[in-house]
């Protein structure tokens, strides 16, 4: 019995070392990673996740399940892809200009690294949509949300563009504009004029959307982002004549 056992301590060794090993692998990959994706950072840490969304005032708005949203100018879906982390059965629709960076098998990596964060399957859907400068290309009469988070500064013909995302929104639907309040000066000016960007003073956005057939409904200040323009306002839309 002595031999035995002396025979069979380095299987024993092996097969702990093995143990130990593996349960070390599962942090590094699912806890510690970081790295950008398309553009886009994917973050491996909880932490820092809550940070990110809080950081584009996401940590604001509430969800039920069942609810469609779309995100325009969503890049990736990166974000959809953390808030799928702590929201169940929605719907999202990542809806850019860019088919480099927003496109469906692209959008599909995303969700599959926050899977492997979550550990457990998504009930969320997400669907890669690409618009142009005066069309989002979404289904009409859909959406109980729609974001544009730091996206209406880069709008070339707003008007244009706001009065198609209005028939996109269900009737009792809600448009989220977060967005710096950014003076005209000469470099908004230089970049109107160089890109055809939109970046504008809080009143005038305002007014603009209200004039495509909205109505305001909601404005703050978040004073928590460290956005490098000036903390942000989220400005809530619905539209005009809509029953809430």
């Amino acid at each position: 019995m002595k031999r035995i056992l002396v025979k069979h301590v380095p299987v024993l060794i092996v097969i702990c070392l093995s143990l130990l090993c593996c349960k070390s692998v599962k942090p590094v990959i699912h806890v510690m990673s970081m790295h950008n994706f398309a553009g886009y950072p994917l973050v491996g840490n909880i932490d820092s996740i809550k940070q990110s969304l809080k950081q584009r005032c996401l940590d604001t708005i509430s969800f039920k399940k069942g609810e469609i949203i779309a995100d325009v100018g969503a890049g990736n879906g990166y974000l959809e892809g953390m808030l799928s982390l702590f929201n169940d059965s929605l719907t999202f629709y990542i809806q850019d200009i860019d088919t480099s960076i927003c496109n469906q098998k692209t959008v599909n990596k995303v969700v599959e690294f926050y899977k492997r964060l979550k550990e457990k399957p998504f009930t969320d859907k997400f669907y890669a949509v690409n618009g142009s400068d005066v069309a989002s290309n979404l289904p009409d009469g859909t959406f109980d949300k729609i974001f544009m988070i730091h996206t209406y500064s880069y709008l070339k013909y707003p008007q244009v563009f706001m009065t198609d995302l209005k028939q996109k929104l269900k009737s009792d639907g809600r448009m989220y504009i977060i967005s710096a309040n950014v003076p005209v000066n000469e470099v908004t000016k230089s970049l109107k004029a160089d890109y055809g960007w939109n970046e504008s003073p809080i009143e005038r956005i305002i007014n603009d959307i209200i004039g495509c057939g909205f109505e305001l409904i909601g404005i703050s200040r978040y004073y928590y982002t460290n956005y490098d323009r000036g903390d942000p306002y989220i400005i809530v839309f619905i539209k005009k004549n809509s029953k809430i």
